[in-house]
């Protein structure tokens, strides 16, 4: 945020040594200001004197110095964010890619891994009602389902068609996925984001999706995990067990650790289902952030000065304190 930061309206920075020069200047002719009690005797000076440490303490000068400065700042409208056009939101695809491999059957989270994906894509597309939205189904290769959309029937359509049985046998990866991400993405108007659905990742995959994290062409990625870390069993629509490539039951753990180490270098959300909508509600925070980041050109600068306004209302309030009075 900080290396965005900066003012809408600078020449009225001009106003904050103003202010400070203001402060000095009074503070110092209240300093040297001689006192009117030098007509006392010493001895009865000190036991008549009123508030003797007024003067080392805060005086009236300094609450108006400090209002004035927040004021001059909160004009030159500080920002460090930008709010994306309704236009560009709307534009901006999201591309999905589903993981539809025999893991995905697993039953963890009932009725499984993949219908429960279903049910948050659903969810998922219903909040995003106008926008566009891409569909990837990926195990062993990655095959573009549908391309960007704002028809949720379509989408739902092809959604409920995606099973594990169409897919080819092989090790499931993501490499696979990022580019025909790139080419969706190029294909449109505006920035996107990259969604990945699955149920974690392979240490193979932690090499790619750094390399396209390092691509500034590329979409931004966000990824929502779904499963336990202790997994379930994968059953086959007849309820027989499903079977690895290379032999003996699928593993369906979740490494954590995986995770973190992806989000680290890939520099990705990563987001875990829950059984309430607050994993959509952060998904759908994180891809409107990423949203922001995008080279949007209609973009415009969010005033944040409106933050300085308060604590310089607040310091106003100190006029109303008995005896608080500004001499000029």
């Amino acid at each position: 945020m900080i290396e965005f930061l900066h003012f809408l309206r600078p020449l009225w920075l001009l106003a904050v040594p103003a202010a400070a020069l203001l402060w000095w200047v009074i503070r110092r002719r209240e300093a040297n200001r001689a006192p009117v009690t030098t007509l006392v005797a010493e001895h009865l000076r000190e036991p008549l004197t009123v508030n003797r440490d007024a003067g080392n303490g805060l005086r009236a000068v300094d609450g108006v110095a400090l209002a004035l400065i927040m004021t001059a700042l909160a004009a030159a409208g500080p920002t460090w964010s930008k709010q994306p056009s309704p236009w560009f939101s709307e534009t901006a695809t999201l591309i999905v890619a589903l993981e539809v491999s025999d893991s995905m059957r697993a039953n963890d989270l009932l009725p499984t891994r993949l219908d429960r994906a279903r049910f948050k894509l659903l969810d998922l597309i219903a909040e995003r009602t106008g926008s566009r939205t891409a569909i990837v189904a990926y195990a062993a290769s990655a095959h573009i389902v549908v391309p960007p959309s704002k028809d949720p029937q379509v989408l739902k359509t092809f959604l409920e068609s995606l099973d594990p049985a169409i897919m080819p046998e092989g090790t499931t990866s993501v490499a696979n996925v990022l580019p025909l991400a790139r080419d969706l993405i190029a294909e449109g108007a505006a920035g996107g984001t990259l969604l990945f659905v699955n149920d974690g990742f392979t240490s193979a995959d932690v090499e790619p999706l750094a390399n396209f994290a390092n691509d500034p062409n590329a979409p931004s990625m966000a990824t929502l995990v779904v499963g336990t870390d202790e997994g379930g069993v994968a059953l086959m629509p007849d309820g027989s067990p499903a079977f690895a490539p290379g032999g003996g039951r699928i593993d369906t753990q979740i490494d954590s650790r995986l995770l973190n180490r992806v989000a680290g270098q890939a520099g990705m959300d990563i987001f875990r289902t829950t059984t309430g909508d607050g994993d959509i509600r952060a998904l759908l925070r994180s891809i409107e952030s990423n949203l922001r980041q995008a080279d949007d050109p209609d973009s415009r600068w969010q005033d944040q000065g409106w933050w300085l306004l308060w604590p310089a209302l607040l310091l106003s309030l100190a006029w109303f304190r008995r005896g608080w009075t500004m001499q000029w």
